[in-house]
């Protein structure tokens, strides 16, 4: 079971699974105009219906470290370090034994067991130097980017982080999303991607980072060349609209409040020319408000102020998990122009027959609810989460479910790079990336913030565009016809 291979050696250079582009004059894409809304239906310039389906570019800029995989968890941190102490083989057992690093104790369970094949001497010089590397594993960028501030100041991690977005997403994969018959992309940012203020210092001003922006105009540029669409969605705004990065400020605090509004002031800035930008997200999973009044206040503020920029772009509007019926009438809210949305994700249900449960419950709460709304509905975010028959069905019914019904949507998430060293000790895959298989002789070397130097950084970072990932089939016959 050793995999020491899979880590140690240099990146292969490997052709992608992705077409190269073709050229523009050869291929037919729909054209791309301004699209509004109409009753329940997102409708183009020549008023036809056009039902967005998709993916989100997890990781691309808002930068989910648990998707691309740099960083480690607790436990692969722990693997890694053993090969310094001479006791991996030991460490892979003790981890295959005792599973993946989860709750508070689990540390202390690994050191125990451990210490019986190692002496407790040996257990606890390898716990203690693991713990010199704190896990950046998170739903959020920030501990990362304070690792990356910290090491090599705030330039450096906007240019190693720029880096990494090159890679990421690439113009041959809008190419090969549109070849599968997909019209739009979710493009989750955070305020931090989009600034160039340091992130250890308290937040009083938004200074812009143009390298973030010069990536979501190529990003832009390329949708266009292939009949995409894009939907900007802001997934931290200042103060946060939810926890992912520590507390959340924003209901309470005027001061981030007033940067929100300034973000979403640029932002429309920017691209409220831009036909190819579908819609704003505003603040994607808001679920920190304490309650819906605050909640819709704080989209209020928004709404007015692209509003009044002579933005007539759509606005996506999410219920915070509070559920669809929570969201209030867009005519007592003054709202035009607005798309109302959630994002499904059932962590309870382990079989077909839960997922059946789940589509009647949506499709009957939903079309209540829409007929009560008047407005275009959009599932900003689905994924069944596993590798397992079961789930590939569900994700099939949910999307023929969504189209059935109207309703907009992208899965979570386009790319996705499952664990090596999950796959080695548990045989641990996902379904969480459409582009989520390593090639068979792919050898993948992960980035690691706090030890490798800002040259390497660079190197490993930059070769993400060499690693290939293949589609994984299941999801990709579960989404397209």
């Amino acid at each position: 079971m050793r995999i020491t291979s899979l880590f140690f050696v240099p990146l292969a250079i490997l052709l992608t699974a992705c077409p190269a582009p073709t050229d523009s004059a050869d291929s037919a894409s729909p054209a791309i105009t301004r699209l509004r809304a109409d009753g329940h239906d997102l409708v183009n310039a020549d008023g036809e219906p056009v039902l967005l389906r998709g993916v989100a570019l997890g990781a691309w800029s808002f930068h989910e470290t648990w998707i691309s995989l740099m960083s480690y968890p607790a436990h692969g941190r722990l693997w890694l370090q053993a090969a310094d102490h001479g006791c991996q083989a030991e460490v892979e057992a003790v981890l295959a034994d005792l599973g993946p690093s989860g709750d508070d104790g689990w540390r202390e369970a690994f050191e125990q067991a451990l210490a019986a094949s190692v002496g407790a001497d040996a257990a606890a010089a390898l716990v203690a130097d693991a713990a010199q590397y704190p896990s950046t594993w998170d739903d959020s960028d920030l501990t990362m980017r304070l690792v990356l501030e910290e090491r090599f100041g705030i330039d450096g991690r906007d240019a190693l982080l720029d880096s990494f977005q090159r890679a990421w997403v690439r113009e041959e994969h809008i190419a090969w999303l549109a070849e599968q018959g997909m019209n739009v992309v979710r493009v989750p940012l955070g305020y931090r991607g989009l600034t160039s203020s340091s992130d250890a210092e308290p937040l009083t001003e938004l200074v812009w980072n143009e390298r973030a922006f010069d990536r979501i105009d190529e990003l832009l540029d390329w949708c266009e060349e292939y009949g995409l669409y894009a939907v900007l969605d802001i997934q931290e705004a200042p103060g946060g609209q939810n926890t992912y990065s520590g507390s959340s400020t924003l209901y309470e605090d005027p001061a981030m409040q007033a940067l929100t509004v300034e973000l979403w002031q640029e932002l429309s800035r920017r691209y409220r020319d831009r036909d190819v930008v579908a819609a704003y997200s505003l603040l994607a999973e808001p679920m920190s408000a304490p309650d819906t009044e605050a909640r819709d206040a704080m989209y209020d503020q928004l709404v007015q102020a692209i509003r009044a920029q002579d933005d007539d772009h759509l606005l996506v509007i999410h219920d915070g998990f509070e559920g669809m019926a929570s969201l209030p009438q867009p005519e007592v809210m003054g709202w035009e122009g607005v798309i109302y949305s959630t994002h499904l994700f059932e962590w309870g249900a382990d079989s077909m027959d839960a997922y059946e449960a789940f589509l009647t419950l949506w499709e009957n709460g939903f079309e209540l609810t829409q007929g009560e709304h008047g407005v275009p509905y959009y599932i900003g975010s689905y994924s069944t989460f596993v590798h397992a028959d079961y789930a590939y069905e569900a994700a099939e019914a949910m999307r023929l479910l969504f189209e059935d019904e109207g309703w907009s949507w992208t899965v979570w998430t386009f790319a996705r790079i499952d664990d090596p060293i999950d796959q080695a000790i548990w045989g641990d895959e996902s379904s969480w990336g459409l582009l989520g298989r390593l090639p068979e002789d792919a050898v993948f070397e992960r980035p690691d913030i706090y030890r490798d130097d800002q040259d390497t950084l660079e190197t490993k970072l930059a070769g993400y565009a060499d690693i290939g990932l293949e589609p994984n089939p299941d999801l990709l016959d579960a989404l397209t016809d």
